[in-house]
């Protein structure tokens, strides 16, 4: 049984195979969804982490939210959310984005889904 991810729990997966602009490979991702979508369905929505040196509007790099004790680098695609089954795919549990920061995050990738 794989342990059931939460919601700003940082994850190690391998998302392959994919195509187009996605992030693929085994790389970290950050769990966005709310624990009850896990709890119900075995799904997650996740973000990749990346340590590219690009920046774009929803980008979100960890050292900005004030995230010193984390072992992950990087930053946060929000553009590039997607759902995995976590019961599917190898995942590792890492660690956790500490819960002001994941409101940050929360707070940021909400612009996505905003009417315009």
């Amino acid at each position: 049984m794989v342990k059931v991810p939460k919601q700003g729990d940082i994850l190690l997966l391998d998302t392959a195979p994919r195509f187009g602009h996605k992030q693929v490979g085994r790389r970290p991702y950050l769990v966005l969804s709310h624990d009850l979508i896990a709890q119900t369905s075995n799904v997650v929505i996740v973000a990749p982490i990346t340590t590219t040196r690009r920046s774009y509007p929803l980008y979100l790099d960890l050292s900005s939210l004030g995230t010193d004790e984390l072992q992950t680098r990087g930053k946060i695609i929000l553009d590039q959310l997607t759902t995995i089954d976590y019961e599917v795919r190898e995942t590792q549990y890492l660690e956790s984005l500490p819960r002001g920061a994941l409101r940050m995050v929360i707070a940021k990738a909400r612009t996505i889904f905003q009417l315009v």
